[in-house]
Order: C-alpha cells, then sequence, then structure tokens
C-alpha cells in the first residue's frame, strides 16, 4: 500500500469524560474515516508525534492505533506508518433507522390463538380457570435453593469447567429410571432416557428420528396442539384419529390410515381426559408391532387421579420396543424449568446416537444435578403428595360448584384425573362464544380449537382448569360462568 499524504486531524481529548483517553482518540480517527474526511491511503500521525501533540502517553495513541488496524480501518505498513485502509463511506452514511415500531406492528399481527396467548389473556382475568399453570406459590423454593448451594459447593462442580455429552450417563437419568420404573411400571435402562428442555425440544428430537417424506403422523383429533406446530415445521404428514367417537372409531382409523408414528395420550387423553381401555391398548400395541410403527406415549398428568391409583403406562406393557415413553415436570414442579424427558426404545436409542452423536445435552447440567438430588432424596415424591392433595381439593369444589349451578346442561368428562375438566355446555353457544362470554365477567375458560384438524366442526366444549386458580376463587368463578352461559 503507498500512502498518498499524512492526515492532519484536530483531535480533542477530555480527560473527566468516562471514556479513556485512547478510546476518544480511537473514536475521532474512526468517525474521520467513514465520514469520508479520511480517504484510502491516507497516513495517518505518527505516534511519538500525536503523542507528544495531545500530551498523552505513547502507550495511549498506540492502543488507539491498534483498535483501528484489528477493525480494518487502517493497516500498519512497514516504513510507512498507520495507513487508511479502503472503507465504503458512502455506507456509512446510511440512515439507519430503529426497527422498533415494525417490530412492534409486527407483534400485534402475532396469532392470537396461540398458547401464549390464551395463557396471556388468561392472566388478565379475576377467574382464570387454567388447565397448564400451577398455583403461584408451588415452587419448593427453599428446598431447591438447598440443592443449588449443596452442589454449588460439592466436588463436582468442576463439571462447569468442561462440556457435557449425550454420551454420558448422568445421574439425572438414572433418578428417573429409577422413578419411572417405580412409579410408572417403565422398563428402561439409564441410557434410554433422553432429558430434553421441554416437551415440544423432546418432540422435535424424536421426528428427526424418522423419515419425513415417507412417515406419516397419526394425531389424536382432538389433541395436543404442540404435536401439530412440531410435525409442522418438521413437514411431516399427519392424519387425525378421533378420540371423542369412541374407542372403536380411534381403532379404526389407526388401522385406515397406517402411520408409522401414532401420538397417543391413553392414561389421560387430552383434552377430553378419556382413558385407553386396556383391550384397545394391547390391539394398538399389536397393530404397531405388525405394521412396523412406533407410539410415542405422551403421560403427562399421571400423577394425578383422585380417587384411583394411577393406571400403568403403556411402555410398560410393550413386548415388541414399539412405543416411545414421554413426560414432562412441567405439571408437578414447574413449567418454567423447562424439563422433559423421552424413553427410547433399543432400535430408536441406536438411531438417536447416529444422528445426536455430537449433541451436548439442551437442558444445563446444573439444572439436572438439582432435580437429580431432588430425586433421590425423596423431595420429588413428598412434592407430588402435596400437589396432588391440593389438586385434589380443587377438582372436588371445581365439579361440585359446576354440577351445583349448571348441572342440568353440562356434560363432564376427564374428572378424578389430571389438571382440569372437559365441559360441554348444551346452550347453543359454540366454543367461540363461550370462551368470549366468560371473558365478558371476568372468567377464563380454554377452548380446544387449534387442537382439532382442519374442517372440524364447531365444538361446544371448553376446558375448565383448576391447577392454578385459587380455591376461594372456584365458587364466584363458577358463578361468573353461569351468568355467561345463562340463556
Amino acid at each position: 500500500m503507498c500512502a498518498k499524504k499524512k492526515a492532519e486531524l484536530l483531535l480533542h481529548l477530555d480527560e473527566a469524560a468516562e471514556a479513556p483517553l485512547y478510546q476518544q482518540i480511537y473514536e475521532q480517527i474512526r468517525d474521520a474515516v467513514t465520514s469520508g474526511r479520511l480517504t484510502q491511503g491516507d497516513r495517518l500521525v505518527s505516534i511519538r508525534k500525536l503523542s507528544a501533540d495531545l500530551g498523552v502517553s505513547h502507550t495511549t495513541v498506540e492502543q488507539a492505533y491498534l483498535q483501528l488496524a484489528t477493525e480494518g480501518f487502517v493497516a500498519n505498513v512497514p516504513r510507512s506508518g498507520y495507513i487508511v485502509e479502503h472503507v465504503d463511506a458512502d455506507y456509512f452514511r446510511l440512515e439507519r433507522p430503529s426497527s422498533e415500531a415494525e417490530v412492534r406492528e409486527l407483534a400485534q399481527t402475532r396469532d392470537r390463538e396461540a398458547f401464549f396467548a390464551e395463557n396471556r389473556s388468561g392472566g388478565e382475568v379475576r377467574y382464570d380457570f387454567s388447565y397448564a399453570n400451577l398455583q403461584p406459590d408451588s415452587f419448593p423454593v427453599r428446598t431447591w435453593c438447598q440443592l443449588l448451594d449443596e452442589v454449588l459447593y460439592a466436588r463436582t462442580s468442576p463439571e462447569f469447567a468442561r462440556y457435557s455429552y449425550t454420551d454420558e450417563v448422568c445421574s439425572l437419568q438414572a433418578e428417573l429410571a429409577g422413578l419411572l420404573s417405580r412409579t410408572r411400571g417403565v422398563s428402561c435402562a439409564p441410557e434410554q432416557v433422553v432429558v430434553q428442555s421441554g416437551t415440544g425440544e423432546a418432540l422435535t428430537m424424536l421426528l428427526q428420528l424418522f423419515d419425513r417424506t415417507t412417515d406419516v403422523v397419526g394425531m389424536e383429533d382432538p389433541g395436543y396442539a404442540t404435536v401439530h406446530e412440531v410435525a409442522r415445521r418438521q413437514g411431516f404428514q399427519m392424519v387425525p384419529l378421533p378420540t371423542g367417537q369412541g374407542v372403536e372409531a380411534f381403532l379404526a382409523a389407526v388401522e385406515e390410515k397406517r402411520p408409522k408414528i401414532v401420538f397417543n395420550t391413553p392414561s389421560h387423553q387430552f383434552p377430553t381426559g378419556l382413558l385407553l381401555p386396556l383391550d384397545a391398548r394391547t390391539r394398538l400395541l399389536r397393530w404397531a408391532e405388525e405394521n412396523d410403527a412406533y407410539i410415542i406415549e405422551d403421560d403427562s398428568c399421571n400423577e394425578f387421579r383422585y380417587s384411583t391409583r394411577p393406571i400403568p403406562s403403556l411402555q410398560s406393557l410393550d413386548a415388541f420396543g414399539r412405543v416411545i415413553y414421554l413426560c414432562n415436570v412441567s405439571k408437578v414442579l414447574s413449567p418454567s424449568l423447562r424439563v422433559s424427558y423421552a424413553v427410547l426404545p433399543p432400535k430408536l436409542l441406536e438411531r438417536y446416537w447416529d444422528l445426536f452423536n455430537y449433541a451436548h445435552p439442551s437442558v444445563p447440567w446444573l439444572d439436572q444435578e438439582v432435580l437429580a438430588r431432588f430425586i433421590a432424596q425423596g423431595h420429588w415424591d413428598a412434592h407430588v403428595r402435596k400437589v396432588a392433595k391440593g389438586n385434589h381439593r380443587r377438582h372436588d369444589e371445581l365439579l361440585r360448584c359446576l354440577n351445583a349451578e349448571m348441572g342440568d346442561m353440562l356434560d363432564i368428562t376427564g374428572t378424578d384425573t389430571g389438571m382440569h375438566l372437559y365441559v360441554t355446555v348444551r346452550n347453543g353457544m359454540d366454543e367461540r362464544q363461550l370462551v368470549e362470554s366468560a371473558l365478558a365477567q371476568g372468567a377464563k375458560v380454554y377452548g380446544t380449537a387449534r387442537m382439532r384438524f382442519p374442517g372440524s366442526t364447531l365444538s361446544s366444549s371448553v376446558m375448565i382448569g383448576f391447577s392454578a386458580i385459587a380455591f376461594d376463587d372456584i365458587a364466584p368463578g363458577v358463578a361468573a360462568l353461569a351468568r355467561a352461559w345463562a340463556q
């Protein structure tokens, strides 16, 4: 590079300013280059001369010049000093408007029927019959903090200094394998338990074990909306499997459409709360084996049964290695922890290791270690009993109030289990009218439109949850629903 001339700039330094002196020099020269006052080939004043002119140390000027050279504004040319590089000054003159207004406008156009939107609106009313959230004070903060301190001050803290890998069996995998064996009859080795950051991420991982161009997903209709969203993003074709027309209709749809993957909530169908009978379970398992298909068993809410013991999992009946067991800690411990887990049958575990051999765990090591100790030390079992007891009490009160206020106009399923009741209202209103009229009375119930396939008939059913609402708000909340739905 050939220097054209020595650049003369009048620099002003303010020793009282917050910015260091070297940064003030750097910024003024940088601005001269981007504005076009200094152009390609101009030579900066030597470090020795500029330090003398400004009355600062040689190091201060040198640091400014080094920063300019690092960012590409100048180059240090032997026997020529620091020479200005080519910079597109016209580009730097372009106005860079704030994108805040555009982003806010886009935010206003987001789907108001989405999960985040309906839950946000629930938080804005007096009586929120949420089916997903927990009691505000339910998280065991003191115990969690004690375990967190225990981990941080333990000899295992060097784990922070290295990467974790998916081929390492961590303590949480071992604890979950033991818990599932004890409470759900799930037979698995710790290596089969794959911990993921939420059910959506787990489903994303699971679908990557299949071929989107040939494999079809069979989805309960109505069913868990996240499956629809994940399958759509992954590019899978989906077929509906009706859940409200009886077991035979469900199995007939499976036989007719022959999906490669069947998503099923057998112990507590979401959202209807129905139970898949034992005979239907074994028939579904035989069908999966005969058709080289897999069943994703979502076992959320398995901890909550109020009149009987929990129903054994579908995986515990699986004699063919066709069930992928899926669960999470969101319904018992905390939705915001974003911890879910899948138990893979050996054939899929081999495929998982092939695809994710270089992957790191998606849940941070610290969260996994604290949760593992929470389970190992008996806190999980105690917490389940506490949460289930509170849910049982609110479940009974909600059921009592609904029957007392509107028993002659309601059909209710999903009782004695889960975190919500599935209520069909016989007053001539469709789902949207039921939700909107309730909102007008200060109560939030939840529809199932986004859980259904396009073209499904309008429903007159809603979900009325009891997991998050205060006990004392149930009776007045149901009274508000009665006013909203009165004819």
